[in-house]
């Protein structure tokens, strides 16, 4: 039998674990302690080159840079990104978004084990107070030079850089601005669009992250119907692609938490839910449907 000379790339997720002097300096940051700036900025750099390199060594073709610029969480860290936003200490009424959902109650046997091992961080709410405009072009562009440096030394096939698509930037927000949550998907699919073309600009695949897209279902139904959640996904989608609108398809990819992942489009992301099953996508230009969960 002859062997088929195609090569099957192998990718890894976008974050990974910092190492201990890395997260001491972000601890320090998210109490807004004063730190050496020099000395964290030193602290990064290395640790991109490190976590590059030991991507590269493992086998993993299409690397990352482990999401070590972002100093907060994968879906908050917009918040130094863009302006708008106040941040405020939780009410104390204010229920944790971490601690409800439907399969809270199908399972709950296996929650509160998890949640002793695991904390979620509510130290502050995210309320939109003012126009959304994209202000994070420096710290964007320091992790851009940081992992072009450390790609230098390590051999790999590509890079991606992996950010919040729309739907998952500052998902648990509360709007006291615009006139509308629909208003204030659009304004934010607008400024994180600069970001996104940042990165495919700067020579790198762009990962669009949208676990929200997943975990809403479970957190939605019920009491809302699947067919409400398929029509809240459905606009999601469309305000992904606009913000998507023009940059090259072929640099682009989606994943998604908690369901089909890292499906790369062959026109914008045209990705909508497979009225056929639940656990289905399928793309409007040829991808080919996930299978079921």
């Amino acid at each position: 039998m002859k062997r088929s000379s195609t090569r099957i790339l192998t990718t890894y997720v976008g974050s990974l674990i910092r190492p201990q002097p890395l997260q001491e300096f972000l601890r320090v940051k998210q109490a807004g302690k004063p730190y050496d700036v020099k000395a964290y900025q030193k602290c990064l750099a290395d640790s991109v080159a490190d976590i590059v390199r030991r991507q590269a060594q493992a086998g993993i073709d299409v690397v990352s840079d482990g999401e070590f610029g972002k100093s907060i969480s994968w879906a908050q860290y917009a918040l130094e990104r863009v302006s708008g936003f106040e941040r405020r200490p939780p009410r104390q009424e204010a229920a944790n978004p971490f601690k409800r959902g439907a399969d809270r109650t199908k399972f709950a046997e296996f929650y509160p084990e998890l949640d002793a091992k695991e904390t979620v961080s509510t130290t502050t709410e995210a309320s939109c107070v003012g126009p959304i405009k994209y202000t994070g072009q420096a710290g964007l562009q320091g992790d851009i030079d940081n992992f072009k440096a450390a790609l230098k030394a390590a051999k790999a096939e590509e890079a991606f850089l992996p950010v919040a698509a729309p739907a998952s930037v500052i998902p648990d927000r509360k709007n006291e601005y615009y006139k509308s949550d629909e208003e204030l998907q659009t304004a934010i699919a607008e400024a994180m669009r600069t970001e996104y073309k940042m990165i495919v600009d700067s020579g790198f695949l762009l990962q669009l992250d949208d676990a929200r897209s997943a975990v809403t279902f479970d957190r939605m139904v019920p009491p809302a119907s699947f067919a409400d959640y398929r029509r809240w996904l459905s606009h999601q989608v469309d305000i992904l692609i606009h913000a998507i609108e023009g940059l090259p398809a072929d640099r682009m990819c989606v994943g998604v938490a908690a369901g089909p992942a890292h499906q790369r489009c062959s026109a914008q992301g045209h990705c909508r839910p497979d009225p056929e099953g639940e656990s289905r996508r399928l793309c409007h230009r040829g991808c080919q449907p996930a299978p079921r969960a």
